[in-house]
Order: C-alpha cells, then structure tokens, then sequence
C-alpha cells in the first residue's frame, strides 16, 4: 500500500466520512448495543472500516456468509471470557468477603484509570506514574477524599492473579471501587443476555444499499463483530451501579473508546448528578477520531459533561460539551529542560523512537542505515531481539530528555513524543504509515522548518537534510517554533493549575 495515497485519500473524503457515520449515529437507537458499536466508535486503528472508506475499497462480500463466520467467532471469544469473568467475581467474593458494597462515597471524587496488573504484581504495589501523577499529593494536601474506579487489565486470561492483586492493594490505605464488589448475579445473568443479543441488535444498523459506501458499511458492520471486547459490556454495568453511590464526580482517563463510552451511558442512564469528566491529558492526533466527543454523544449520554484537554490547541467547539483547558500532568520535566545545545549543531545525534508497531521500527531503522550519530530508544512493548540493528547505530535506554540534550533531530512514526522534542527545540521527521493513516500530531505551523514528513526511505534522507540545513541559519526561528508548540499543546502541572482544573479549594 502506498503512504502517499493513503494521505490523499484521507485529505479528499475525511468529511465524507463523518458525515455518513454521524448521518447512521443520528438515526440508530439508542441503546448499550448501538453506543459501543465499534463501527459507530470510529477508530481507525481498531478497525478497516475508515480506511477502506477512505480508499474506496467496496469488494462486495456475501453478508450471509460473513455474518455466519463472525457471529460464531464473537460468541466464541465472548462466552470464554464470559466464563472467565464470572470465575474472577467468584474469586472476589470469596477473598474480599468483608467488602465496601455499603459505602456510598459522599463527597469524594472518583479517578477511573486503567490497572495494569502484572505491573502492579511486579511492583508489588500500585502506584500511578502515568495518568494523573502529581495529582495525588495535591488532593492529599488539601485532605480531598479520592476513590480509584479501576478498569481492570490483565485478569480475563488467568483470574488467579486477581487474589495476588488483593493482597497487594490490601497493604495499603487507598480507597478502591472495583466493579465485582458492586456485580449481582442478576448482572451476571443481564450481561449472558447482553452477549447473546449484541450480533442481532447491530444488525439493526445494516442500511439500505443506495450508495457503494452502504455495502462497505454493512460488511464491516458484521465483521466488527470480532472487535468488541468484553469489558464494553461489564463497564456498562459497572457505571449502572455506580450510579447508586453518592460519588460528586469522576474524572476519567479519556481516549473516548468504547469501554468509557459505555461507562458513561451507564451512569448517565442511571444518574445523570454525578459530574463525569474525560482528561485527555495527551498529546493527541487528526486522525484518532473516536477521541472527539461531539454534542451528540452528549446527546446520547455517552459522553462526559466536560473534557479537559493537554493544551489550547486541542479545544474544540461544542454546545453541550464543554471542552476546557487542562493540565499537563505527564510533561512536567518539558518545563524544566533547557536545550543548551540548540547553539551547537556539532557532533550531535540523530534520535530513532521505536514503535509500538514492530514493522514500523524496523523500517524506521533500515531508513538510516547509512547515516553516522545514530541512536535508538526501543518501544517498551517491542522485544528489541526482534529487531535487525546495524552496528553503527547505538541502542540507548535513557530517559528521553536526556537524550533530547545530545541529539539535533528525532525520528519516529505515531509518537506524540516528536511534540515534545520540537517543544525541546529538536527537528523531527514523522515516517509515514504505509498500512493505514498517519497519526501526525502537528499542525501546519513549522512545517518544512522543524519537522516534516517521510514518505518513503528515500524520503527519509531527503528530509532529514532539509531539515539539518534549516537548522544551520535558523536557530532563531527553531527557536520561536518551539515556543509556540510549548505554549500551544502544553499547560505547565504548576499546583495553582492543578487546583483549577480539578476545583480544588472551590465549591460547587
């Protein structure tokens, strides 16, 4: 597939696009099947659906033929999970028998994050280095009753490690709502009906063929199927019974999937006092569509009341949503960096950021296997013995602003981490997706200047010494270009903006 048609595509019926899913999402019933509908959600990286539109890939497929096959995978994976799910409530109840089904949580604030198990395991503790980090002092500053709502990651394969987990988070004095201690078996026999109907419920949706895009849609409808996760449903539930506590508001780490959507609807459904807030305190892209919460999602009660995003740039015009400034809990180390290099091209490196994905760091990596000064920080997430490395480029595992100091240029593809390096005063190059949609974080502004596309491996090198000579009688405006990415995408964690957007010291 070729990156530079993939671009063009997108440019020329990305309206197109959200027009005729908001068209289909205005007309659906409104429903716990129809919200978390993952064609309806819209990720482009969760499903082919958006590319294809994009593309104009209409094959024809026999809709009955498909339906047969996915609705066999879907009960398949789900009843596995189902059965597992309910082994995991058996094993919280037997080993948190003396629970807090009874508390109700006046006044207190809820912070819904995931929990990732196996590190909290390995830690032997929990502790969030990730989400809202310097939040927590600040709450137990001003003696702010916090409670954690978990989203629970890393149990549906082994529910074992759930009786560790309770033993760890029992050592210490933090408040915990987990979703099994609320869970009747009336909601486990809801959430058995809720996977047995969800295949027919989403064939309301299939629409009347007058259109190419129709017979797309329908196809992908049904084998989207395979892309709904459980927890979609157990959050529903979770949130309806969250409604009955006295909880004032909740504040949710907010990629707008369909697991929050759900969340939502259930609490919003239920009990629509509760305040619920979605942070996006990230760096966010064009192209991650299901993170934009528009007024009919308000409408439909999916949505939060407001969302705070990582910067001014990312505020957006709603009616019934507030989009607000939040505050960059995770880039607090942006605002003490001071690249005293910026003066001193010499003898500085060239920055590769591994991605998630293992082909696009390899490619990344063949794309300058003929350049000297190279360095190359892995993807956490990527076994780095999977990678084929040449010997002049140095593995380095450093944190990224010490390796911002002695490098000029960063390279990587999907990585909001290239808008920190220009906020830093680096130049980057984004590598172009060459199976989907580039996630490019930037806006016009710098263009050309500081940071750029590649779209190919000759494109790599093109780039790269455009860039570099930009750099040589230019460091003014490298200068001024990084500014305004800092002031634009970034709000400093200072205390006194923390309080703001969290309303600490301020009564409703």
């Amino acid at each position: 597939m070729n990156s530079v048609k993939i671009k063009d595509a997108y440019n020329k019926r990305k309206e197109m696009y959200f027009n005729y899913i908001n068209r289909i999402k205005s007309s659906m019933p409104v429903d716990i099947y129809s919200v978390i509908n993952t064609t309806i959600v819209k990720n482009p990286f969760n499903h082919y659906f958006p590319l294809k539109f994009f593309l104009k890939d209409f094959t024809k497929e026999n809709n009955i033929k498909i339906f047969f096959i996915y609705i066999f995978k879907f009960y398949f994976k789900q009843f596995y999970y189902y059965f597992t799910y309910v082994f995991s409530y058996c094993i919280f109840k037997f080993k948190n028998s003396q629970g807090n089904e009874s508390k109700e949580y006046a006044n207190y604030i809820g912070i819904d994050i995931p929990f990732f198990i196996d590190k909290i395991l390995t830690r032997n503790e929990y502790k969030d280095d990730y989400y809202f980090l310097e939040l927590y002092l600040i709450l137990e500053k001003y003696n702010i009753k916090y409670v954690y709502i978990p989203r629970l990651y890393g149990i549906s394969k082994n529910p074992f490690k759930l009786i560790k987990l309770l033993k760890v988070l029992q050592s210490d004095n933090k408040d915990y709502i987990f979703e099994f201690e609320l869970l009747s078996i009336k909601d486990l026999l809801i959430l058995f009906m809720m996977i047995l109907k969800y295949p027919f419920k989403t064939l309301r949706l299939l629409q009347k063929v007058s259109l190419e895009e129709d017979y797309l849609f329908n196809n992908e409808l049904i084998k989207n199927f395979d892309n709904i996760g459980l927890e979609s449903f157990t959050r529903y539930l979770f949130g309806k019974n969250i409604a009955s506590k006295k909880i004032k508001k909740i504040y949710s780490w907010s990629e707008f999937q369909g697991i929050e959507r759900s969340f939502n609807y259930g609490i919003r459904t239920f009990n629509n006092k509760i305040e619920l807030n979605g942070c996006q305190f990230f760096l966010n892209y064009d192209t991650y569509f299901n993170s934009f919460v528009d007024d009919l999602d308000f409408e439909q009660k999916t949505s939060y009341h407001n969302v705070f995003v990582n910067g001014k740039k990312y505020l957006l015009d709603r009616k019934k949503v507030k989009y607000l400034e939040g505050v960059s809990l995770r880039y607090k180390e942006l605002f003490k960096y001071s690249n005293h290099n910026i003066h001193n091209q010499d003898n500085l490196k060239t920055l590769i950021l591994g991605s998630y994905f293992l082909n696009e760091t390899q490619y990344m990596l063949e794309s300058v296997n003929n350049k000297n000064n190279i360095i190359f920080k892995n993807h956490p997430a990527v076994d780095i013995k999977n990678l084929n490395i040449s010997q002049n480029i140095n593995i380095m595992n450093e944190n990224i602003y010490d390796l911002f100091k002695y490098s000029n240029l960063v390279i990587s593809s999907a990585s909001g981490t290239l808008i920190e390096a220009v906020a830093c005063g680096l130049s980057a190059i984004i590598v172009a997706s060459e199976t989907n949609l580039t996630a490019n974080p930037f806006s016009n502004y710098g263009k050309g200047e500081i940071w750029d596309i590649a779209f190919s491996k000759d494109d790599v090198t093109l780039v790269y010494n455009k860039l570099l000579k930009f750099r040589v009688n230019n460091i003014k405006k490298i200068n001024e270009i990084a500014l305004w990415y800092k002031q634009n995408y970034f709000i400093e964690p200072t205390e006194q903006n923390i309080m703001k957007v969290f309303e600490i010291g301020k009564d409703r």
